[in-house]
């Protein structure tokens, strides 16, 4: 495998919005780390964790006021809520003022509950008509095990989007169409779509990836860019895929 940030290859100025399961948040800091030596912004359309032990040069909640004109580093914004565990979204307003100022913009814009599936209610995930790029991650170890609301999050939703039934064991198939689904991953992306099928260990894992991807109709990948598998936690990826 490659090096994860060469395989995403990020040029210029990007609003990038992370959805799906399994990797989210983990992904968004990688990038943020990455682009350090630029003005980036970390933040929310939903709720994400506080990041306890995530560094970050400055922080913003509630007065967003001079948001955008700290300069070089990584900049989290959110408003901080349930006793200091979590953060939600700032105002809308605040985003269509402050986006310009930062080089790259990260913000995780879906929710799965620490589940490695969802199914999507009609308003998620929320995603600013600002993204350039938008990220969708699957997370590869799901394979084998079962379709219960402990897997997926949203589940009646899940089975409505797919051919599957609660019970029965979740196999490629299974994710190629939660990805190719209209009610699906991609239902509300804007920009670029990059498909991140995370969690990738072993040359087996790797080929269980190459056939999800095999298993994608070409209407659908003609709306993708690229396909990674990957490994955040490594650090890892290979392109499956590049349009």
């Amino acid at each position: 495998m490659d090096s994860l940030i060469e395989c995403f290859d990020f040029q210029g100025r990007q609003v990038i919005s992370l959805i799906g399961s399994g990797g989210k948040t983990s992904l968004m800091w990688y990038l943020a780390n990455c682009y350090h030596d630029q003005r980036v912004l970390v933040s929310t359309t939903t709720k994400i964790g506080y990041p306890t032990e995530r560094n970050y040069d400055f922080f913003y909640s509630e007065e967003f006021s001079n948001l955008g004109k700290d300069g070089i580093g990584i900049t989290l914004a959110g408003n901080v809520m349930c006793n200091g565990y979590k953060l939600s979204s700032p105002p809308v307003h605040v985003f269509e003022e402050s986006l310009q100022h930062f080089d790259k913009v990260l913000l995780e814009a879906d929710g799965s509950k620490q589940c490695p599936l969802k199914g999507w209610e009609t308003f998620e995930p929320v995603i600013l008509p600002e993204t350039t790029t938008t990220i969708g991650l699957i997370p590869i170890s799901v394979l084998g095990k079962t379709v219960d609301q402990t897997t997926v999050h949203r589940l009646p939703l899940f089975l409505r989007a797919t051919d599957t039934v609660q019970g029965v064991k979740i196999k490629e198939e299974t994710l190629a169409e939660i990805i190719t689904s209209p009610t699906g991953l991609w239902s509300k992306s804007q920009g670029q779509r990059i498909l991140c099928i995370n969690q990738v260990e072993s040359s087996e894992q790797l080929l269980q990836a190459k056939k999800i991807v095999s298993l994608l109709p070409n209407m659908l990948l003609k709306r993708l860019s690229k396909v990674i598998a990957c490994n955040i936690q490594s650090k890892e990826g290979i392109i499956l895929w590049e349009k």
